[in-house]
C-alpha cells in the first residue's frame, strides 16, 4: 500500500464525520433562519470548519500510524499520506463553505472572515442600526475566499497534527510543561508589552504585515499560512522519522 492508497483511505474514513458536521452546520443555519428571520446574522462561521479540521488533525495520527507500521508501509509513504489527505479535504471543504455562505446570505446575514477582514464589509458595521449590507460574488472575491480558506485549514489540520504526535512522543512530566507553554507566553508577551509599548507596536505593525490586513491583501496571509503549514509538516516529519510504537 502506497501513500496514495492510503490517503484514499484516510479520505473514505473522513467523509462520514464531513457529512454529519455539515449535516449539524445547515441544520443550526436552518433553524436560526426560521427562528431569527433575516434582520438576523452569523459572522465568520468558517471558525467551525477551521475547529473541524484542527480536530481531525489531532485525530489522524496514532490510529492510522499503527495501521501503517502493521502493514509494513513506509514512514515516508506515511507522511506523504498525511499531506494528500489534506489537501483535497481542505480545497472541497473551502468551496463547500463559500457555497453554504452564499445560499444562507439570502436568508440572514453572514459575512465570511474574508468579507470582514479582506472584502467589502465595512469595519464597525452594526446590523441593527444598518441592517442591509449586499455581499460581493465577483470572481476576484470568490476565488479569494476559497484560497484563503484553504491556506487556513490545512493550518489547522497541521497543527493539530503536531499537537497530538507531540503529546504521544512525550511523557507526561512534558505533556504538562506544555500546557503551562501558552500561559507563560501570554503572561511574558502581556508584561513586555506594558513595559516596552513600542514592541507592542513593532509586534502589531509585523503581524498586520504578515496577513496583509492593512492592504486588504488576502494573498499575503495565504502564503503566510501556507509557509507555516509548511514548516509545521516539517516538524511532524521529523516526529514522524523518530517515533516508536508505544506498547499497550
Amino acid at each position: 500500500m502506497n501513500s496514495y492508497k492510503l490517503a484514499k483511505y484516510n479520505i473514505k474514513s473522513s467523509i462520514k464525520s464531513i457529512m454529519i458536521f455539515y449535516s449539524i452546520f445547515i441544520a443550526v443555519i436552518i433553524l436560526i433562519s426560521i427562528t431569527a428571520g433575516k434582520s438576523s446574522h452569523v459572522s465568520g462561521i468558517e471558525f467551525s470548519s477551521m475547529i473541524y479540521l484542527f480536530v481531525l488533525g489531532l485525530n489522524s495520527f496514532k490510529e492510522n500510524f499503527y495501521f501503517s507500521e502493521a502493514n509494513n508501509i513506509s514512514r515516508i509513504d506515511y507522511f506523504k499520506s498525511l499531506v494528500i489527505t489534506i489537501l483535497p479535504i481542505a480545497v472541497g471543504m473551502a468551496i463547500i463553505d463559500v457555497i453554504l455562505n452564499r445560499i444562507y446570505n439570502i436568508f440572514l446575514g453572514g459575512p465570511t472572515i474574508y468579507d470582514m477582514v479582506y472584502g467589502n464589509f465595512p469595519h464597525g458595521y452594526n446590523y441593527e442600526s444598518i441592517p442591509v449590507w449586499i455581499q460581493n460574488n465577483s470572481i476576484g472575491t470568490l476565488v479569494g475566499t476559497d484560497t484563503f480558506l484553504f491556506a487556513l485549514y490545512i493550518l489547522a489540520f497541521a497543527i493539530g497534527l503536531l499537537i497530538t504526535m507531540i503529546f504521544y512522543k512525550c511523557n507526561k512530566t512534558i505533556k504538562r510543561l506544555i500546557f503551562l507553554i501558552p500561559i507563560t507566553i501570554q503572561v511574558i508577551g502581556a508584561n513586555v508589552i506594558n513595559c516596552f509599548p513600542q514592541a507592542g507596536e513593532k509586534l502589531g505593525a509585523f503581524i498586520d504585515n504578515i496577513l496583509g490586513i492593512s492592504t486588504r491583501n488576502s494573498y499575503i496571509c495565504v502564503i503566510t499560512f501556507i509557509c507555516l503549514f509548511i514548516i509545521t509538516m516539517c516538524f511532524v516529519y521529523i516526529i514522524v522519522r523518530r517515533v516508536v510504537v508505544k506498547k499497550a
